[in-house]
């Protein structure tokens, strides 16, 4: 239900020392929530929409999330063919399953209505980020819509810069300072989610950082309460109407169970409504919304408090023999959950009708799919109850490990003959398989979105088919699951990847998951590590990560290590924790409860530091060090640097000198703007050959240089022109040839041939290069200028030539163009 309204308000906060506001009533008035949420000149509108009626059939909250990043925030116009905003960006999909992962928990229990968030960056002054932005925004819109959001949640960024702990600093000031690049979402109460990348930094001080953070939040939240109190909209589901029901019709629907059934049950509902009529009002609407709620909400408490009860009495015993079967292999283990749930729907026994009765006074024989459905829920409250107690409370996991035990890990490198590096970890029923590929700089990926970052030139990416937990599926591109899972590892690894003028190559690694139960994102980490060494990629140190785990019961918890599929989801928190030795690189992390201590986060730290040692000791010994030389596939990168004005002596015209370098010496060459040359090559012989000539073409000929195998380019009576290199000639005057009279340079030397030479003569300020010969190559030999000398004597007298240019006026008639008698840079080629 959206109604437009002129409820007009606003308020700011200042966090990290910049303010923040939130308006709402001008923009975007008939959704059920909106908000604009501004700091700088970054400016975000964030809506909620939602349907008031639940989605038929559903088992989850069909929450969905998406952030549409408009380029025209920054004044820019889309690249491609099309020129408009396609699929996501993948820093908007990153930002929209930030904004989900805070709030899916923070809804009532069974609330299964369709929820739609987006947040639409209008504009962006690429100092402030507009990710905090879009979480606070996306909790705003919630809290002043009618949906029963339980929120609100805060948001802020944390970066260390020169040590010192910072909220939200500039876009700026993240891209310089790479310490720590900290996201904590979290309520008044508690925190909710964490999102970091960080350069090995301590435990100890990313506690200080939470610490920080969650008082930042708080003024957040206020600022949205306050907000909420101003323009928000009545909620669909009251506190007061749902107890006013309750008082009301609570036992009216147990009396109509206890007498007709489950399925019964609705037509108190259906009673208790009542009807609208052309006279009802928009408040008789929203009191027949909330009413209708608030029943539905009490007609599911109670249908479940009423099956819980026998099912526990009756088949407690079984369920809790079940909680021993994670230790059975996943066919066995689904058979026997099968086969229990089974018969507990078919042979519980209820205190009420349980389906149509066959005939008149007797009972049913068969339950009715109400019944079933909540005979099942009820069995699978009981079974997560169980399996809780036992973890939290009697210090059993399922699966019979200690809370600090690792499943059996298994690492090896070299998997995949062709690749450049690749790297199979296997930990427990979780198995990765990364493989590298080492590619140019020109290969690397640009970035066209509302960041700094331009281009990329290490990538990770995570596939996750569907064989890996033994279903089927399609496969139709990465899912939201599968970028997110890709880039924590990449966010990992980034900190110990060399700098460009260490390795100047591409990077890329794409994590296979071959099987999956408990954390693949941390087991790519490890993975990605593997193949980095297996290439002989200078890694500053090895990473390995874990995913751990939080069950609380009361009083009684336990930390958990290396959790499970079960144990993630029966958890009350989960967190990914990446790092070296010396400190973390990468963590996430979802708590879904309140009371997680700052002694059991600093405890959970601490354990997971004692895991990642352990995996990291294990990864060693699979490779103890990153291998000397890449693999034989792999490109050969050399550098050579030269001065940047001679960039287009390289490049040539239209681009004809770098393609026939690139093809005389079969390499691939990418020259940056600061005069550093890369050489591509599959062997290092044709590197050296063709960084020779890179040197060879930029340097400036100089007096006792010798050029070997240089082209005749043009002969004149007087001399031959001599090609040194590209776009440079120099002048081999007769006089120089050898130790004696030469009266024609064409008796001796013509056009095309190749000699050495050596420069005894550079004239800068009038262009000339002086030549003298050391010796000629003719039909595979050498002929030396004594012998050249000989020659000429034996020579034919010749005609007197108008070549040669008379000593005063006008020089360029025989010569080309190319000025005196000297040499020059001319490159006319024409034979006179």
């Amino acid at each position: 239900m959206a109604i437009a309204t002129e409820r007009r308000a606003d308020v700011s906060v200042t966090i990290g020392g910049r303010e923040i506001t939130f308006e709402t009533g001008k923009l975007a008035k008939q959704a059920d929530g909106a908000v604009v949420v501004r700091s700088g000149d970054t400016m975000v509108l964030a809506t909620a929409q939602g349907r008031m009626e639940p989605r038929e059939g559903a088992d989850f909250f069909p929450l969905t999330v998406d952030v549409e990043e408009r380029m025209y925030a920054a004044g820019k116009i889309p690249g491609g063919f099309f020129k408009r905003e396609g699929r996501p960006t993948e820093r908007a999909i990153l930002t929209a399953r930030m904004i989900d992962r805070p709030i899916r928990p923070l809804w009532p229990k069974g609330y299964k209505n369709e929820t739609q968030v987006i947040c639409t960056v209008l504009s962006a002054d690429l100092i402030t980020a507009h990710d905090i932005l879009c979480i606070n925004g996306a909790s705003a819109a919630l809290m002043l819509s009618p949906m029963p959001f339980l929120g609100p949640v805060g948001a802020v960024r944390i970066a260390i810069i020169d040590g010192e702990l910072v909220v939200n600093p500039t876009l700026p000031e993240v891209e310089e300072h790479k310490e720590l690049d900290l996201i904590v979402v979290g309520t008044p109460d508690a925190l909710t989610m964490v999102e970091a990348g960080a350069n090995q930094v301590s435990e100890e001080k990313l506690l200080e950082a939470l610490d920080l953070a969650h008082d930042e939040i708080r003024k957040l939240c206020d600022a949205q309460v306050d907000l909420q109190q101003q323009a928000g909209k009545a909620k669909w589901l009251d506190d007061s109407v749902t107890q006013e029901v309750d008082q009301e019709f609570g036992d009216k629907i147990r009396e109509r169970i206890s007498s007709d059934g489950l399925r019964a049950a609705d037509l108190v509902i259906e009673e208790a409504l009542g009807e609208l009529s052309m006279d009802s009002t928009e408040e008789d609407v929203l009191r027949q919304v909330q009413r209708k709620m608030s029943l539905a909400a009490l007609l599911e408490r109670i249908r479940l408090e009423l099956v819980l009860q026998p099912v526990r009495e009756q088949f407690e015993s079984d369920l809790r023999a079940l909680t021993d079967a994670e230790q059975d292999s996943k066919e066995l283990k689904s058979a026997k959950r099968q086969l229990l749930f089974d018969r507990i729907i078919d042979t519980v026994k209820l205190p009420f009708p349980v389906g149509p009765s066959a005939g008149e006074g007797e009972a049913a024989v068969v339950k009715d799919s109400i019944t079933k459905s909540y005979v099942k829920k009820a069995a699978e409250a009981v079974y997560k109850e169980l399996v809780r107690r036992k973890i939290a409370v009697d210090k059993h996991r399922p699966d019979g490990r200690s809370p600090e035990e690792i499943r059996p890990i298994e690492c090896e490198v070299g998997v995949s003959p062709r690749v450049h590096g690749s790297g199979l970890f296997t930990r427990g029923q979780t198995q990765i398989m990364s493989l590298l590929t080492l590619g140019t700089a020109k290969e690397g990926q640009r970035i066209d979105d509302l960041s700094l970052e331009s281009d990329r030139r290490f990538m990770h990416h995570y596939n996750f088919p569907p064989y890996s937990v033994g279903e089927t599926g399609f496969m139709r591109g990465p899912k939201r699951r599968d970028i997110g899972h890709g880039a924590l590892a990449q966010r990992s690894l980034e900190p110990v990847i060399p700098p460009t003028d260490e390795f100047p190559y591409t990077i890329r690694i794409v994590s296979e998951t071959l099987e999956s139960n408990g954390s693949s994102s941390m087991g790519s980490v490890c993975g990605s590590t593997l193949a980095l060494m297996d290439a002989g990629v200078p890694i500053k140190a090895p990473v390995s990560g874990i995913a751990m785990g939080l069950v609380k019961e009361g009083d009684d918890y336990v930390i958990l290590t290396d959790i499970q599929g079960a144990e993630d989801h029966l958890g009350d928190m989960d967190f990914k924790v990446a790092g070296t030795r010396e400190g973390i690189t990468g963590l996430q992390m979802d708590i879904k409860i309140t009371g997680v201590t700052r002694e059991i986060m600093q405890a959970a730290l601490e354990q997971a530091k004692r895991a990642r040692e352990i995996i990291l000791d294990k990864m060693l010994e699979a490779i103890p060090e990153v291998r000397t030389e890449l693999n034989e596939n792999a490109p050969r990168i050399s550098t050579v640097k030269i001065d940047p004005e001679k960039i287009g002596m390289v490049i040539g015209k239209g681009g004809e000198t770098i393609r026939g370098l690139e093809a005389d010496h079969e390499v691939q060459i990418d020259i940056e703007e600061d005069g550093t040359i890369l050489i591509y090559a599959t062997d290092g012989q044709k590197a050296a050959s063709a960084i020779a000539a890179v040197e060879a073409l930029t340097k400036e000929p100089e007096v006792g240089d010798e050029f070997r195998n240089a082209k005749v380019v043009k002969t004149t009576q007087f001399g031959a022109f001599v090609e040194l290199k590209k776009g440079t000639d120099g002048l081999l005057h007769v006089s120089n040839v050898g130790p004696g009279r030469v009266g024609h340079i064409e008796d001796v030397i013509n056009r095309g041939d190749i000699l050495d030479v050596l420069v005894q003569e550079v004239d800068k300020a009038r262009g000339r290069i002086g030549l003298k010969l050391i010796q000629k190559h003719e039909n595979g030999n050498t002929v030396s200028p004594e012998e050249l000398i000989e020659r000429a004597k034996d020579a034919p007298p010749r005609e007197p030539s108008e070549d040669r240019p008379p000593r005063d006026g006008d020089r360029r008639g025989g010569r080309g163009g190319r000025g005196g008698g000297g040499g020059g840079r001319g490159r006319d080629r024409e034979r006179s």
